[in-house]
């Protein structure tokens, strides 16, 4: 008799802990990425190079194995897959249609907010490139273009100079895996997100946090600080509405999470969502915070097992992502040892080493690893997450220049 497999949909370092998870739990690994270097490759029992967005093949390729589950964390592009290989091959857990939908397709969203009463603002997709630039002018500048169907934030852009619409539309199409693209209004506020698990029609649990970004033009996480700091009445209002949306889209049980925003008048905006585990880190942030281990609950969900979401301790967290704005070869990495010995620090994952050909941070699968801090107040915290910063450093020999060239593939990566 087959050793039964977890199949991972996705390669990277948002869904290698999956891999690790699944292997601790007792079962194989079948790691499925287009990229033959991507982490996964040498961490599955079995290495299928191939998109994670041909479900039919996939599963031809594996039907000599026991697939006793299907995930792919922190990967909406991935979801359709796993909702189709659910299918395919009789998984105990089969994702609800609508949710998958909304969390591949932002201009769905959008739709299911305005159903069901939520505030909404200004958009249009389309794939039409006039359409789209007649939607722009007719909201306040400055707007977000994106893909309507990738994620990683490959594609966006923040245009505040209509001359600079074309050239942000095509970028964001080049992107696109069906050509839509979405035109938004440019929210302002406290940028937030929350990475939350349905257990039987309930929240079972939701961290809240507080998103920083590298602003415009691309708008990339590059922190997330747990709790947010919220006022009670938001907090609450926050969670009826999510459940409102779960309830829309028959999200019944698993991992959820949500971008959005709260206005200078405490109105909460979403943005986006995912039916999914957060990606850049998130279910570590959730591990370090709470004590709960939602790849664990994720995993045992997808097999038909009862799941433990109970917190363990409540501790105030930040998630730093390490970046580079440098395009190169990575030589260096200074104060690794020191910023490891900071009382704060929890958790360092470097991603890239001396030798590694690194990217400038404009997409999110281009981080060079996460740091997690914890610490008893707001105040040290910030200050441990200045001290982190003034020791590590990245020394990149920069890259020769290079004539400009089309966008990189799509692939398969986090928000």
């Amino acid at each position: 008799m087959t050793k039964p497999h977890i199949l991972v949909l996705g390669g990277g370092e948002d869904q290698l802990p999956a891999y690790h998870e699944a292997r601790r739990l007792g079962y194989g690994v079948i790691g499925v990425d287009q990229r033959p270097q991507a982490l996964g490759a040498a961490a599955a029992d079995h290495f299928l190079c191939m998109t994670t967005r041909a479900p039919e093949r996939i599963a031809a390729a594996v039907g000599h194995l026991d697939v006793a589950a299907v995930i792919s964390p922190a990967s909406d592009a991935a979801q359709e897959s796993v909702a189709e290989l659910s299918r395919i091959l009789g998984t105990p857990h089969q994702p609800a249609p609508d949710a998958v939908r909304a969390s591949v397709d932002k201009g769905y969203f959008h739709t299911v907010l305005e159903r069901i009463g939520l505030p909404g603002y200004g958009h249009l997709r389309s794939k039409d490139p006039d359409e789209l630039r007649l939607a722009a002018a007719t909201l306040p500048l400055p707007v977000i273009v994106k893909p309507n169907d990738s994620s990683g934030s490959k594609g966006v852009r923040v245009v505040a100079d209509p001359a600079a619409l074309p050239a942000a539309l095509a970028e964001a199409r080049a992107y696109s895996f069906s050509g839509e693209v979405i035109v938004e209004e440019m929210l302002l506020g406290q940028h937030l997100s929350a990475e939350a698990f349905l257990r039987d029609a309930k929240l079972a649990t939701i961290a809240v946090t507080e998103r920083a970004t590298t602003g415009a033009p691309h708008m990339i996480t590059t922190a997330h600080t747990v709790p947010a700091e919220l006022t009670p009445a938001t907090e609450i209002r926050l969670r009826s509405m999510i459940m409102d949306i779960c309830v829309a889209l028959g999200h019944t049980d698993g991992p959820v999470n949500f971008d959005f925003v709260v206005d200078r008048t405490e109105e909460i905006r979403f943005i986006e969502m995912g039916a999914r585990l957060g990606g850049n880190g998130m279910p570590l942030l959730v591990r370090h915070a709470y004590g709960i281990n939602t790849y664990e609950a994720a995993l045992r969900l997808a097999l038909g097992q009862d799941f433990d979401l109970a917190p363990r301790h409540d501790k105030k967290t930040a998630l730093q992502i390490l970046t580079t704005d440098t395009d190169g070869v990575l030589r260096t990495v200074e104060g690794e040892d020191a910023v490891r010995a900071l009382p704060q620090t929890a958790e360092l994952r470097l991603f890239a080493g001396p030798g590694s050909q690194v990217r400038r941070y404009t997409q999110a699968g281009r981080k060079l690893g996460y740091l997690l801090l914890v610490a008893d107040g707001y105040a040290e915290l910030r200050a441990a997450q200045e001290q982190a910063r003034a020791l590590l450093r990245f020394g990149v020999e920069p890259a020769a220049p290079v004539p400009a060239r089309r966008p990189e593939p799509l692939t398969e990566k986090v928000r």
